[in-house]
């Protein structure tokens, strides 16, 4: 009865937190829901595969006050529309037509996993676009991009893995899905299970049962930040149960760094909430953009 009234009171809270949400027609016709809290500086949070913009209300709780904090959900994920088999988009692009119809020009991205993959996408494509990045657990994927659509063997062998993947039902995937994330984590994973566990299960789970397009720039955005290396002050995060080396992604990057986070595995920001709030802060507070101009007008004064 207990973990009864716990769950409900967490869903409760679930969705009191994100009563303020909107949602946006794009180009194609695809709906995007997001939540859209404070003023300020915007900070734009990207959510993880099987996931939703849940996923970041402990970042939201904190971030609200000082910042303007949007949390979108993907195509296909939350309570966003689910792609069209056959329809070409990117996220990266479907948040930057949402971006400019907000009329915001620059933001502070914070990706985890997928949503990595995304800010990442971001970098390498907008950079101009960017205050700030952060990636965890996830950053430019090593994919084809769109500029090299999936053939009809890469859509058949795609459809083949779906099915072996869905052979033991939807519901014992999305299980699989949930255990294996709370099993690789550190010491905190069983305490974000509940959670886990609600979005999952309401995932649509479309991209489990469809074909997708290359909705990430992959290797298409490598090759952009290897010509571009753009000067967005970058900061790349991983849990050290996932054992990641150093990224790459560093030395194309002249202003980045990488952290690893203890006693943590793929959800960093739900396994370690209150240290990774306090890096969050830390860091949004020394890359704000009047910040960034006051250091810019002292380097000069200097010159």
């Amino acid at each position: 009865m207990k973990r009864f009234w716990t769950f409900l009171f967490s869903m409760l809270f679930s969705i009191s937190l994100f009563a303020e949400g909107k949602t946006m027609i794009l180009h194609d016709g695809a709906q995007i829901y997001y939540d859209d809290y404070g003023a300020g500086e915007v900070v734009l949070l990207l959510h993880g595969h099987t996931l939703d913009r849940r996923m970041w209300a402990e970042q939201v709780k904190v971030l609200k006050d000082s910042f303007r904090v949007i949390v979108p959900d993907f195509r296909g994920y939350g309570l966003s529309s689910d792609p069209i088999e056959g329809k070409q988009f990117t996220y990266a692009d479907d948040l930057v037509e949402m971006l400019d119809s907000l009329n915001i020009s620059k933001v502070h991205v914070v990706g985890l996993s997928m949503g990595g993959y995304v800010a990442g996408d971001l970098l390498a494509m907008y950079p101009k676009r960017l205050l700030s990045c952060m990636m965890v657990a996830g950053e430019i994927c090593n994919r084809p991009g769109p500029t090299m659509p999936k053939t009809r063997e890469a859509k058949e062998k795609q459809r083949q893995s779906n099915a072996k993947a869905l052979r033991g039902g939807l519901v014992a995937y999305k299980i699989e899905r949930i255990d294996q994330l709370v099993q690789r984590a550190g010491s905190h994973g069983e305490e974000m299970r509940q959670a886990l566990t609600t979005m999952i299960l309401e995932w649509g789970a479309w991209q489990a049962q469809h074909v997708t397009c290359r909705v990430y720039y992959g290797r298409d955005a490598w090759t952009r930040l290897n010509e571009i290396k753009p000067n967005v002050p970058s900061l790349i995060i991983y849990g050290e149960k996932e054992g990641a080396g150093r990224s790459r992604m560093l030395d194309c990057l002249p202003d980045a760094d990488q952290l690893t986070f203890p006693d943590c595995g793929h959800m960093v920001n739900m396994e370690q909430p209150a240290m990774f709030n306090e890096t969050l802060l830390r860091w949004l507070r020394n890359h704000r953009e009047s910040v960034i101009s006051l250091k810019l007008r002292e380097v000069k004064r200097g010159l």
